[in-house]
């Protein structure tokens, strides 16, 4: 059955005889007419978020057809949901039509070609001696673009291989640096905690991580603990990190001065978890660990 929604514009005064009344237009439309959020993958390096018609009938791992700025490709569904108010005015690649048995077959020449496209570029990229690691080669749907996915461990000047290959190849070249994070997201692995790696699950956005965040958390700086299989710093550190920040407004800063039990002393440490600190007390033989409610700061 059809869903609809109704929408209000601007009344309109209609004189009838000696009487003006005022009317409002009303104006129908569909719900299966509406845009939605497309999450497509393209390939293991490219994901695409997309706009199209809810009437398209889509649904999860279904394969389609896109229209990006200046070509076409081919990719899988693997989420479709509303699409944000912030997003409506944004330039996004559209999704044309569910892919057909002849666009599938399309697709798979495509891929074959690319693997010839990947093998010839490794040996270009020996030949003109760049630092760069090549990870994956895209054609896209249309045949008018390759795309190369790559890893360095710095910025790499490549001009002289994309006019090498952009006569070798009669297309449109372009390479894409690929981040560490990026990188072991897409290559999957295990991590110390012993689950799957979360850029590989379910982390999209990376966030800024730094040493402050262990050091705020208690945890040990021990590369081991703090850095990640991408190797940089684990993205888990920020998971917590705003909860601590909360907990540790409570606690008085190493340093102060502070009454417990009747003895003075000096916070020297402190642990927001249980909202604890330790004190050593002037006489310099003890050190104690109290509740923030058993203790007076000055």
């Amino acid at each position: 059955m059809c869903r609809f929604l109704t929408t209000c514009t601007t009344g309109h005064n209609i004189k009838i005889g000696s009487a003006t009344r005022f009317y409002k237009r009303i104006t129908i439309t569909s719900k299966k007419n509406m845009q939605v959020l497309y999450k497509i993958s393209v390939d293991e390096a490219i994901k695409l978020d997309c706009r199209g018609p809810e009437s398209l009938g889509l649904k999860k791992n279904d394969w389609c057809i896109i229209r990006c700025d200046k070509y076409e490709d081919y990719g899988r569904v693997t989420y479709i949901g509303d699409l944000p108010k912030e997003r409506d005015g944004q330039r996004l690649p559209v999704v044309k039509k569910r892919a057909t048995l002849v666009d599938q077959g399309k697709a798979h020449e495509n891929s074959v070609r690319s693997k010839s496209f990947h093998r010839r570029t490794l040996e270009r990229i020996t030949s003109f001696k760049l630092p760069m690691k090549l990870f994956s080669t895209h054609y896209s749907f249309d045949r008018s673009l390759i795309i190369f996915s790559f890893t360095a461990p710095a910025r790499v000047d490549f001009r002289e291989l994309v006019k090498d290959l952009s006569q070798a190849l009669k297309a449109r070249i372009e390479f894409r640096q690929i981040g560490p994070r990026d990188y072991a997201g897409m290559i999957g692995g295990v991590e110390t905690c012993g689950r799957v790696l979360c850029c590989s699950t379910f982390l999209t956005n990376f966030v800024s991580i730094n040493m402050k965040m262990a050091k705020d958390q208690g945890i040990s700086l021990n590369p081991s603990n703090i850095i990640g299989a991408c190797g940089r710093l684990k993205c888990c550190l920020s998971y917590e990190h705003e909860g601590y920040k909360i907990l540790m407004q409570s606690l008085p800063k190493p340093g102060s001065r502070c009454t417990c039990d009747g003895c003075e002393g000096k916070v020297i440490d402190g642990n927001p978890l249980t909202q604890t600190v330790k004190i050593v007390l002037d006489d310099g033989a003890r050190v104690v660990t109290k509740s923030v409610d058993e203790i007076t700061c000055h």
